[in-house]
């Protein structure tokens, strides 16, 4: 091999090239608010806070379905959710397959269907389980959602 690698990407990389405006970066808020498991002010929830105040990072609307996790708020738009994917997980959740991992949790869900509402081409996420269930849910139940690490992504714009 001759010359230097290509040094792998941050996530300060990341979040340059979404502050240029190459990449827009959405957070759904249910997704975020499960993470937290009730610990409103800890460090995660400053590091969201943190990160939802950056150029180049938005705040999708909330998923039209009851859960301790939506709130009445001007972003909660009825209507707004997938129809069917409620059963599609449902269904690839119950014939999990264990050489994938353990199965995504119900936190998990939110960012996906909030990816399908939003029309991203790309939900990113380090967690190989759920790029596994992103590829079952595209290829069982043609729900038109990607996955790629952060690396894999973000070597596309450093």
């Amino acid at each position: 091999m001759t010359g230097r690698e290509p040094a792998t990407p941050t996530r300060a990389d990341f979040l340059d090239t979404a502050a240029r405006g190459d990449v827009e970066l959405a957070v759904p808020p249910q997704g975020s608010i499960a993470d937290l498991h009730g610990q409103y002010d800890g460090n995660l929830a400053a590091a969201i806070d943190a990160l939802l105040a950056r150029t180049g990072v938005v705040e999708l609307p909330q998923i039209a379905r009851l859960s301790d996790v939506t709130f009445p708020a001007e972003n909660l738009l009825p209507g707004h959710f997938v129809a069917g994917f409620d059963n599609a997980w449902n269904a690839v959740a119950a014939d999990w397959k264990t050489h994938q991992g353990a199965c995504p949790g119900a936190e998990d869900r939110w960012y996906v269907e909030s990816h399908l509402l939003a029309g991203n081409d790309v939900l990113v996420t380090d967690d190989r389980a759920l790029r596994a269930m992103c590829d079952r849910l595209r290829n069982e139940h043609s729900l038109m959602v990607a996955a790629q690490s952060l690396n894999e992504f973000a070597a596309r714009f450093v």
